[in-house]
């Protein structure tokens, strides 16, 4: 069983066994408030920091958070936001050094791209432990279908 998640010109299914947010932050000038999509193989807490870094130290054996959190429409198309469309995203991509605190097990990874105009960043965390090959895929195979429209 699949649901839909949509809002702000992104659309994603989201499989079963998953739970996923959009929001925009709501932060003072000078900040830009675009919006965020939080993903995850587990029920996601009601906090809404952009990169997880609150989920992250729960994380158990094969859990795994993303989030796609976008950015200003001035860094579409151009230096770290130059690749074009969602990036595939595999177990090898997670590194230890990726994460924002680092502690056993936990790795990550994270990826730039524009899509239709829209600058993004895809954060991941993930804790190593069995079922993070298959959640791994699960995810990719989400984020391949995501939805961006142009703005």
């Amino acid at each position: 069983m699949t649901s839909a998640l949509q809002g702000h010109g992104l659309a994603l299914t989201v499989l079963d066994g998953w739970e996923a947010r959009i929001w925009v932050p709501d932060l003072p000038p000078p900040a830009e408030n675009h919006p965020v999509v939080r993903l995850a193989n587990f029920a996601l807490p009601l906090t809404k920091n952009t990169y997880a870094e609150d989920v992250a130290d729960g994380l158990r054996a094969g859990e795994v958070v993303a989030s796609l959190a976008e950015f200003s429409p001035a860094l579409a198309d151009r230096g770290l936001y130059e690749p074009r469309g969602v990036p595939e995203l595999a177990p090898a991509d997670l590194d230890p050094r990726a994460v924002q605190r680092q502690a056993p097990g936990r790795a990550g990874v994270q990826r730039f791209f524009s899509e239709h105009g829209r600058a993004f960043s895809l954060y991941v965390v993930a804790r190593h432990g069995p079922g993070l090959h298959g959640a791994m895929h699960e995810l990719a195979t989400q984020l391949r279908g995501l939805s961006v429209l142009a703005r």
